[in-house]
């Protein structure tokens, strides 16, 4: 019966260690990936800039089983793209474009926000893609943050690499 007790005891004392350290980490996180841009003509920029462009590089990814919900006036600010996947939903809204950047709110299951920034820069001859969010899940939202950093990194520097390829395609194209 001690046995027991100190056994209890010592799941107990371990459940709130780990809870404890859980909170202790970040309900934040930062993305920064940048990819070379093969050149920076109006259509490429046009190209990269391209909201529909990029929701095709993600549909790419069918392994991953996202899917597309709903693509509403999305190239213009306030156009909504909306995504599903076995784990949720993630809602992108354009909440501003200029000459060479382009950002999205995003919202993942109605739980957690992030803004995304697609950037190109022609002197460095590339695109930036920025994503700063926060995770608004209580007691697990830290764990939350690090999975949703991980997955949203590989999703994106995949698409980045598709619309990279995809955009030499279309230039190699006219010469055949």
């Amino acid at each position: 019966m001690k046995l027991l007790k100190t056994a209890f005891k010592f799941v107990a004392f371990a459940l709130l260690f780990m809870l404890l350290a859980i909170n202790i980490l970040p309900t934040t996180y930062h993305i920064s990936i940048t990819a070379p841009l093969i050149d920076h003509s109006p259509p490429s920029t046009e190209f990269m800039l391209s909201t529909k462009q990029w929701v095709k590089a993600i549909n790419v990814l069918q392994s991953s089983n996202i899917s597309l919900t709903s693509l509403e006036n999305s190239e213009n600010i306030g156009g909504f793209v909306a995504f599903e996947h076995a784990r949720g939903k993630v809602d992108a809204t354009l909440v501003s474009r200029k000459k060479n950047e382009v950002q999205f709110h995003l919202r993942f299951n109605e739980e957690h926000q992030a803004r995304l920034q697609i950037a190109l820069q022609p002197k460095l001859n590339q695109v930036s893609i920025n994503v700063n969010g926060e995770v608004l899940t209580p007691i697990v939202g830290s764990l939350i943050a690090l999975i949703t950093k991980h997955y949203l990194t590989q999703i994106l520097q995949t698409a980045a690499n598709e619309m990279k390829s995809e955009l030499r395609l279309q230039q190699i194209e006219p010469y055949k």
